[in-house]
């Protein structure tokens, strides 16, 4: 994370507890959210027009995933090698042959 940089924490999947040492912070004047849709649509957001035009957009080739490497699936363990190690500055995606699929 850069100088004034954002940590964004959506919702703990998990349900694990996490332990954050926030001094690591301190020196970036960084901020931390917390966010769970769940919460705020118990306190009444509806979520539905946010979404709707997330769709859109998605739809819309807006969004652009930065893929560093395509790999073929018999390198997956490689890819992930990779992945645990953060040897990576994008996604890494797995190319499956058409020819393979039955």
């Amino acid at each position: 994370m850069g100088h004034a940089g954002r940590v964004v924490a959506l919702a703990n999947v998990a349900l694990e507890p996490s332990t954050v040492d926030t001094r690591d912070f301190y020196p970036k004047n960084a901020s931390i959210l917390g966010f769970q849709l769940t919460d705020l649509q118990v306190h009444g957001y509806d979520p539905r027009p946010d979404l709707r035009e997330i769709a859109e957009r998605v739809a819309a080739g807006a969004f652009r995933v930065p893929v560093e490497t395509v790999v073929p699936l018999q390198e997956a363990r490689t890819a992930h090698e990779r992945l645990e190690r953060r040897d990576n500055r994008g996604k890494i995606v797995l190319s499956v042959a058409p020819e393979s699929v039955k």
